[in-house]
């Protein structure tokens, strides 16, 4: 894990710049929505998350994080169902390492969270989930949206993305969808680019990381 430090570090300062409207999950909780502690439990959640994966082979870097996934669970493309649940959503390798955080006591499931693992056979297997905006930029709806981060925003905070290139030296990385193709952009990093699981892109999403993912 030594290698995630930095990174980590750089995450749970929490975002730079004027980030109105965005939640840090890892230092931020909210009455009514997080339990106590809710914070340390997904800081938990990512740093077990990692030592699970151990070296990653590919990086998918997606957009930033939702409130029904990483908002609760800490891991990018993940929910708390998926990392605590009882139900047949939890994923196999979670038992007994991860905690839920939010105070929904049926916790929170991210359809495109749920795409992700699928395609990925329910296991890490060297793929690291990440996001360009590693934080919760949500909409005027309040705590409970989710808005896609201003390129100002994204600008400021890329030397967390920075971290992570230094964290996962070697290792392929994908774009899933636009903002994180333009985010890799600015810092001159050529990726290929895939289809975002939401809106109709679920099929797209499964079919080109099988491509990428297939041998030779």
């Amino acid at each position: 894990m030594t290698e995630f430090t930095p990174l980590l570090r750089s995450l749970y300062r929490g975002p730079r710049g004027a980030a109105h409207g965005v939640a840090d999950p890892y230092r931020d909780e909210v009455p009514g929505l997080d339990v106590p502690g809710g914070a340390r439990r997904r800081r938990r959640n990512l740093e077990a998350y990692l030592e699970h994966l151990g070296k990653p082979r590919l990086v998918l870097l997606g957009e930033a994080i939702g409130y029904r996934g990483g908002r609760f669970s800490g891991i990018a493309f993940t929910s708390e169902r998926q990392l605590a649940g009882d139900g047949p959503e939890r994923l196999a390798w979670t038992a007994g390492r991860f905690a839920a955080s939010s105070a929904n006591p049926r916790l929170w499931l991210e359809p495109s969270g749920t795409v992700v693992w699928g395609a990925l056979g329910g296991e890490p297997r060297g793929v690291l989930l990440w996001n360009a905006f590693p934080w919760h930029p949500y909409g005027p709806r309040g705590p409970l949206s989710n808005r896609a981060p201003e390129r100002i925003l994204l600008e400021e905070n890329l030397h967390v993305l920075e971290r992570l290139l230094a964290a996962t030296a070697g290792a392929r990385i994908a774009a899933v969808g636009r903002t994180a193709s333009a985010a890799l952009a600015r810092l001159g990093v050529e990726a290929p680019a895939l289809r975002h699981p939401a809106h109709g892109g679920a099929a797209l999403f499964r079919a080109q990381l099988a491509a990428l993912r297939a041998p030779g």
